[in-house]
């Protein structure tokens, strides 16, 4: 068996939200940023397999009112790929076979779009 994914790394590797908001950090398996009056997390989102992931969850909440929506971002949805030209694949699901992959390049266009798109939503003037 390959070894665990390993959510911190993967997390600063894609940095979703510090593409969104400099101030973002990683926090043990979460990133996290406040963007005007909302904070953001994301994490990995599990499918029904041990250690294996779709795609990330993404949730905007209140200081004071709590969590206000989550929305999960698959690979798959997103085109995510690896890897660069004739060794370019597509992400489907991140698993403890297939995370070293990352390391031959990822692409996130579309899923820092949705990222963007989900932020705005709840943090509308802080994009401007």
């Amino acid at each position: 068996m390959g070894r665990p994914v390993p959510h911190r790394f993967v997390l600063n590797l894609f940095h979703l939200l510090k593409r969104t908001e400099p101030n973002a950090t990683v926090t043990g398996t979460t990133e996290i940023a406040r963007i005007a009056n909302t904070v953001f997390t994301l994490s990995l989102a599990p499918t029904h397999r041990h250690d294996t992931y779709e795609g990330f969850r993404l949730t905007a909440i209140s200081p004071t009112a709590g969590p206000l929506a989550t929305t999960v971002l698959t690979f798959t949805e997103h085109k995510v790929t690896t890897g660069t030209g004739a060794a370019r694949r597509d992400l489907e699901r991140l698993d403890p076979y297939n995370h070293a992959d990352l390391l031959n390049g990822v692409f996130t266009e579309e899923l820092e779009k949705a990222v963007t798109a989900f932020t705005t939503t709840f943090a509308p003037h802080a994009h401007v």
